[in-house]
């Protein structure tokens, strides 16, 4: 196996584990086995193309993490938000520093269960919001430098096959919603809604207007285009509108977003400063999302309320 210190650096490689390999979790898997101060020694998933994968790479491997017997220092659980919490828990209390993908749960008892244990274990929880580390999220909040002005947003992916996943505002929005419940330093603003549409349980299109006040935020979210999109425009009080496409990114190895999140939660593991989205600011960020969502009439009390 691989030292586990930094070659030239008696700092010992942090121990990591992969929790789901999905899209989310090879990306993070990827992303991790290129950082020289990370060790990843396992990853865990439930199916046989995760155990021909971490065969391929020589990683220890498990179906559940409770049956991972190296010790870890942190783990990054990208398993279908559902399961975050019972995933998540145990390996807090453990002590085990978590990175949990976004969104970091569908219940708010679930986002609180999770800080309690990381708060019982001592251990740092974070959540993929890895749209803070867009270098284009970055300057549209530089241009805006705290002045007025106006944002919008729009995140169109094709509709998930699966109806058991994430609904637009909790699969795209909550991006935006992370980012600018940051910047704002508080989630209370006035909210409308321009557009949504439901199939059937589901909310797959919405789009809704943010007031901050000095800064207003039109935001789109949309599971029925037919080709991926994330663009924002921002336009200062006074001056021209700019555009940006989210997905132009960089092209240093350590510039993208993923990476720079990755170091950013090492270093929140170290308690050092860091600027990776935490378990109490998912709190105020699930609420602003639990509000917009309830703004989004059904279509069924639509109609009633129209007799």
């Amino acid at each position: 196996m691989v030292s586990e210190a930094v070659a030239g650096n008696s700092q010992p490689r942090k121990r990591a584990l992969v929790i789901g390999l999905g899209k989310m979790g090879r990306l993070h898997l990827r992303t991790l086995l290129a950082m020289p101060s990370v060790l990843v020694t396992g990853v865990v998933d439930v199916d046989a193309a995760g155990k021909a994968l971490a065969t391929a790479l020589g990683l220890d491997f498990a179906h559940a993490a409770r049956d991972f017997a190296t010790p870890v220092d942190f783990a990054i659980v990208a398993t279908p938000p559902e399961t975050h919490r019972d995933v998540a828990v145990p390996l807090l209390e453990a002590g085990v520093h978590c990175l949990v993908e976004k969104p970091l749960a569908l219940r708010a008892r679930d986002i609180e269960a999770m800080i309690a244990a990381a708060a019982s274990g001592g251990a740092a929880l974070a959540i993929g919001q890895n749209e803070r580390f867009n270098a284009n999220i970055e300057r549209c909040v530089a241009i805006l430098d705290g002045g007025a002005g106006h944002v919008a947003t729009e995140r169109v992916s094709p509709l998930w096959p699966d109806a058991n996943q994430p609904d637009a505002i909790a699969d795209l929005m909550v991006h935006d919603l992370d980012w600018i419940v940051r910047m704002e330093g508080r989630a209370d603003c006035d909210i409308r809604i321009l557009e949504s549409e439901w199939v059937g349980e589901r909310l797959r299109h919405v789009t809704c207007r943010l007031d901050f006040g000095a800064r207003r935020f039109d935001l789109t979210a949309s599971q029925s285009g037919h080709a991926r999109k994330r663009t924002i425009e921002v336009a200062p009080l006074g001056d021209a509108l700019q555009a940006f496409d989210l997905t132009e990114m960089p092209t240093a190895p350590d510039a993208d977003p993923l990476s720079r999140q990755a170091q950013s939660f090492l270093n929140l593991c170290d308690g050092q400063p860091a600027g990776v989205s935490t378990g109490a600011e998912a709190l105020p960020v699930f609420w602003l999302a639990e509000r917009i969502r309830g703004f989004c009439m059904r279509p069924a009390l639509a109609a009633q309320g129209a007799t």
